[in-house]
């Protein structure tokens, strides 16, 4: 995103492999789980030029605070996740698997998709000093505000220097029913730098 230009977007070349497109994810020291850059498939060209998903990037980032001043670009970060449960034994879940901050300014999670049979899947703010930590090695006074989307487009947002954050484990209501999913777009937003 290109401030001084009134906020357009321009999308990053994809990574071609396998007659696949792929996009590099890398959230470096704030996964304990991967530490590395790791590449998903990229969001469709159709996706990318819907003008709901150019909507919401940009109310987003409205949001944000300190950012419009900036004299680079603005890295975007645009994720379309689903956790999805077929067994309670097996559930659900969101990489890291603990409270966590992302390392980018500010994420904006938006719900697209929960169907009638999600259990779980429930938001939780701690503090910081949460972070690295199992919702069960924390007490209920380092909790901010816990919550579960269920509409669509149902939202919330992140300041990453003043709190963690963590979603628990999707699984079925019932348990011999049928699977269950539940699907986020996370719009993140980082400041580049020069690096010479």
């Amino acid at each position: 995103m290109l401030p001084w230009e009134g906020n357009q977007l321009f999308w990053l070349p994809t990574v071609k492999q396998n007659n696949q497109e792929l996009s590099g994810y890398d959230q470096g020291s704030n996964n304990p789980e991967h530490q590395n850059i790791r590449y998903f498939n990229s969001i469709s060209q159709k996706l990318k030029e819907t003008e709901l998903l150019k909507s919401l990037i940009l109310e987003d980032f409205c949001l944000t605070f300190g950012l419009s001043e900036h004299y680079l670009p603005i890295y975007v970060g645009v994720h379309l996740v689903t956790v999805s449960c077929a067994n309670n034994d097996l559930p659900g879940f969101s990489s890291p698997d603990c409270f966590h901050q992302d390392g980018e300014p500010f994420t904006f999670a938006h719900l697209v998709q929960r169907n009638s049979n999600a259990g779980g899947g429930n938001n939780y703010i701690g503090k910081i000093k949460c972070r690295n930590k199992k919702l069960t090695e924390i007490s209920k006074e380092d909790i901010i505000d816990s919550f579960v989307l269920k509409k669509f487009l149902e939202s919330f947002a992140v300041y990453d220097n003043a709190v963690s954050h963590y979603v628990d484990h999707l699984i079925k209501i019932d348990p011999t029913g049928e699977p269950t999913q539940r699907t986020m777009i996370l719009i993140d937003f980082s400041l580049t730098r020069q690096n010479i």
